[in-house]
């Protein structure tokens, strides 16, 4: 069978799992295209007013999936990534969702519940309902099983040792290699605060990876970070906040404010997310008392490229003055470089 798979929301988390676990079933997998100026206007079209780009933006990709040539397009239903933390109430809806929007192909979308992080026992579960709509089986989904979370476990090692989620989609058949191929350091390094799907969809937010590393500037994301090394930064926030990745990227961002080799934290969120507005106040605050530069971007279906781009050159000279350098130019890349820095006279 051909099985379509939405590059949005999740996608950004857990597509390593996914592709582990149809390629060793043998079922051909259709990634959608990258988010385009099409996508956003299918999502747009068939989905409510008042929710977040990032959920508008998986409509889009879905109906772009509908109109191909797949038996199924995989919406899974991501209960929960740690036990006691849930995820989005409209993430956790998305199966019921894309039913509802797209109603005479409700029967394509293929689901299950999964409950991510909390050992292999629900992720098998969850994966044994996929294989008894498919009609797979049982002995076959086992071993398919196996496959995606070894899969999924290599892909954290990789974010661990520096590379980014899209590294990782370019590698997904050789993630033993990557995992050994070093990370360039850089002279200013620039960490990216946010939910992976936000950090990643370098269409909505103006492709912010690509500025910074045109600029010679090197960065990191909240998720390459083991939640152990940030555990103690709930002391900060009172109490947990109730989703995963809401606290992933409060306290990862706490962790790189407070990290000496860290020059600056961007966090990376979509317009009318009532949770991301919770961790970029509290990045906010912990800033002030650190010391350390944060710029936030917030982008929804009309935000525009060029005074994005302005936005980061003022932000890497920022960094660069309080580093007592010369200040940065990203325009087309033609200025000398410094350190592999772009650089410009003043």
């Amino acid at each position: 069978m051909k099985i379509g798979i939405p590059r949005a929301l999740y996608f950004y988390v857990y597509y390593p799992m996914w592709y582990g676990f149809f390629s060793s079933l043998g079922h051909e997998m259709k990634l959608s295209i990258p988010t385009n100026k099409e996508i956003i206007n299918l999502g747009v079209s068939h989905s409510v007013d008042d929710i977040c780009i990032s959920v508008k933006v998986f409509h889009g990709h879905v109906k772009y999936l509908l109109n191909k040539d797949v038996d199924f397009v995989f919406v899974p239903r991501i209960a929960s990534e740690e036990k006691y933390k849930y995820t989005c109430p409209k993430l956790a809806a998305l199966p019921d969702l894309m039913k509802s929007a797209f109603v005479s192909d409700a029967g394509r979308i293929l689901t299950a519940t999964f409950y991510t992080r909390q050992g292999d026992k629900p992720i098998i579960e969850a994966f044994e309902e996929i294989g008894r709509q498919l009609g797979d089986p049982e002995e076959k989904v086992k071993r398919a099983t196996k496959e995606g979370i070894k899969y999924q476990n290599l892909a954290t090692k990789a974010l661990r040792s520096g590379h980014t989620f899209l590294d990782i989609v370019k590698n997904i058949k050789n993630l033993e290699e990557l995992i050994k191929r070093p990370v360039e350091k850089k002279r200013y390094t620039v960490a990216l605060a946010g939910f992976p799907y936000d950090v990643y969809d370098t269409f909505t937010n103006g492709d912010v990876i690509s500025k910074l590393e045109d600029s010679g500037v090197g960065i990191v994301t909240t998720d390459m970070l083991d939640p152990k090394v940030y555990k103690h930064y709930s002391k900060y926030m009172i109490k947990d906040l109730f989703w995963y990745q809401a606290n992933a990227a409060a306290k990862g961002g706490m962790y790189y404010i407070d990290s000496p080799d860290i020059d600056g934290i961007i966090s990376i969120s979509s317009f009318n997310c009532g949770i991301s507005s919770i961790y970029q106040k509290l990045l906010d605050l912990y800033s002030k008392e650190i010391g350390k530069p944060v710029m936030h971007i917030i982008v929804d279906e009309q935000t525009g490229d060029a005074g994005l781009a302005t936005r980061i050159e003022a932000f890497i000279d920022l960094i660069r003055v309080k580093r007592g350098d010369g200040l940065v130019s990203q325009e087309n890349n033609l200025h000398g470089t410094e350190n592999g820095v772009h650089v410009r006279s003043v």
